[in-house]
């Protein structure tokens, strides 16, 4: 499921935690859950043994994006309502640097993909 047909889920999501009064933790725990399902799915790069390498296209890596940026949202929630414990500051951190890297990587792959249809 991509990060766009997600978006309604995750507004669903936050608007459950403000009626239901769900914990900055619980906030958290589905942060995490996004960001693991990312790693195992639309942003997984690396394969094992055996297995095909997928291309990498400016289409995966705005999926990747999505989901990272969908995962940020929560964590800024559950900061705004003052998660702060050292773990948790540190996978909010990392998941900020990740969404950096995704935008330097989209940006540099558009690139190529403009010069490559440019070429032919």
């Amino acid at each position: 499921m991509s990060a766009l047909s997600r978006l309604p889920l995750i507004l669903g999501s936050l608007l459950l935690v403000a009626c239901a009064g769900e914990s900055k933790h619980d906030i958290y725990m589905e942060a995490l859950k996004i960001e693991g399902e990312a790693s195992r799915g639309v942003c997984k790069l690396h394969f094992g043994d055996g297995q095909t390498m997928q291309a990498i296209s400016g289409d995966r890596v705005q999926e990747c994006l999505h989901e990272v940026e969908a995962a940020l949202v929560l964590y800024d929630k559950a900061a705004a309502m003052g998660m702060d414990e050292p773990d948790f500051k540190s996978n909010h951190a990392r998941a900020k640097e990740r969404k950096a890297h995704q935008e330097q990587m989209l940006t540099q792959i558009r690139t190529m993909e403009r010069e490559q249809t440019s070429a032919q």
